[in-house]
């Protein structure tokens, strides 16, 4: 296990890709000279309010559901305005998944959309199911303001979250039914994992989550007295008359909690499986701090280990860390929406849209033979389709783009071509193969070398298998 830091410009571009979602050379060096801790407050400080969401309608169900019981009732025209209904709807949802991507674009914005994107997975809930832009929109919005305070708050929200009642049926839970399978994935998915609890543990927390339901009129969770079990329950070997709030709470004072969740944050900022005294220690610092994320996350980018050997440089990209950091790092806007959504959905990433409760699984499971096929082949569509960041003379945007990404004096030479594309491009070296590949196609190029020289090396760094970890 490393034994102390050594921040410099490499280290900070680690801190970027993995705290966020990448950056420039330009912007590591600027982070280095900030210091380990400045740095790292700066990325964890609260970003301002960012670019507003599409507008969403609270009541989308309400008029869902009417429209459904017209066609039930085979009223006239019925069928056209349910789909024209489902078209707009469509329209919508995509609308605000691709406005999510942009925010994740935005270098302000970055590392606070990483760590709403860790706590969707958590949290993992579907649109396919809830139906409701809206409401995924409002629990996109509670993981993002939530997401660095304490884990109870964000739990407790999450307990009365509009889309997550629908989405593990929440709102049919009541007195005389408890949704024991609600209670279930709280502890075995959100707080505890998997076999640190009792089967009594779940239905004695299932009665404290009876009585919330989501009226369609208004989209906002509300707890219905006469539906909610109001008599004592033993929870982990305490009694009373607890409710929602009270069951979240106990739930995260067990000793497990802290551990759990300390894995899950280590897990997707630096490797899985850390050594039990690393993570006894990740998870003393959480239980100290009352499960304040924040303070965690602190904790995790200022920690040695973090910016060990085994921390660097192998860690697959998600499809959205893929797509995302792609662009930062060639000053381009992201790819288009009609591209962009497409291309993370058969990446297997579909943002709001995770394929069950547990999420996705991450890590090597990205990548098969296809994807890794499709994404090298996306390289191209990057340098192409993806608009160059806007600059004040319109004709020279793509020019523009590719000096940022090798100014002059890293054109002089193929050597130092080499140097600033791995800088930007690479957390990890290059493969024998890829490297013979790159050598072949610089070997072929006059130098200084020109916009097309930067733009052909780069998409061939882009498409290669080493350009997936990061």
């Amino acid at each position: 296990m490393a034994s102390k830091v050594e921040w410099n410009t490499a280290a900070a571009a680690h801190l970027l890709r993995r705290a966020a979602f990448g950056g420039t050379p330009e912007e590591a060096a600027a982070l280095e000279a900030k210091g380990l801790e400045g740095a790292v407050a700066s990325l964890l400080a609260p970003p301002g309010a960012g670019t507003p969401p599409p507008a969403t309608d609270p009541a989308q169900l309400a008029e869902r559901n009417r429209i459904r019981k017209a066609v039930k009732d085979e009223e006239l025209l019925a069928k056209m305005e349910e789909n024209e209904f489902n078209r707009r709807m469509r329209a919508l949802f995509e609308e605000v998944q691709y406005w999510w991507l942009t925010r994740m674009l935005t270098a302000a914005e970055s590392a606070r959309e990483k760590l709403t994107l860790f706590w969707h997975g958590h949290f993992a809930t579907s649109h396919t199911k809830v139906e409701s832009v809206n409401y995924m929109l409002v629990q996109n919005e509670t993981l993002r303001q939530l997401g660095d305070g304490p884990f109870r708050q964000l739990c407790r929200a999450m307990a009365r979250d509009p889309a997550m009642l629908l989405w593990l049926d929440g709102r049919q839970s009541t007195a005389k039914a408890p949704n024991e399978n609600f209670a279930r994935e709280v502890m075995e998915l959100f707080t505890l994992g998997e076999g640190h609890y009792t089967e009594d543990d779940i239905r004695e927390a299932a009665r404290a989550f009876t009585g919330w339901v989501v009226p369609p009129e208004t989209g906002v969770a509300a707890l219905v007295p006469r539906r909610f079990d109001d008599k004592p329950k033993q929870l982990f070997g305490q009694t009373g008359n607890f409710g929602a709030d009270e069951a979240v709470d106990i739930i995260c004072s067990q000793p497990r909690c802290a551990e759990f969740l300390a894995g899950k944050l280590w897990a997707f900022y630096a490797y899985p499986q850390p050594e039990p005294a690393l993570l006894r220690s990740l998870a003393d610092h959480y239980r100290a701090n009352d499960l304040h994320t924040g303070k965690l996350l602190a904790m995790i980018f200022t920690h040695p280990e973090f910016y060990s050997p085994r921390a660097r440089g192998r860690q697959v990209k998600s499809p959205v860390q893929w797509a995302v950091q792609a662009s930062r790092e060639l000053h381009r806007q992201l790819l288009p929406q009609k591209l962009a959504l497409p291309l993370c959905a058969e990446l297997g990433q579909n943002v709001l849209r995770p394929p069950s409760v547990k999420g996705w699984d991450g890590g090597t499971a990205w990548i098969n033979s296809a994807t890794l096929i499709r994404r090298s082949n996306t390289a191209r569509l990057f340098a192409v389709a993806a608009p160059p960041v806007p600059v004040e003379t319109i004709a020279t945007m793509d020019a523009e783009a590719w000096q940022a990404v090798a100014p002059e004096g890293t054109r002089a030479s193929a050597e130092a071509l080499r140097r600033r594309l791995g800088d930007v491009f690479l957390a990890a070296p290059l493969s024998a193969g890829t490297q013979s590949r790159l050598d072949a196609l610089l070997a072929a190029k006059s130098f200084p070398c020109d916009d097309e020289t930067v733009r052909e090396a780069a998409v061939l760094i882009l498409g290669s298998p080493e350009y997936n970890l990061c």
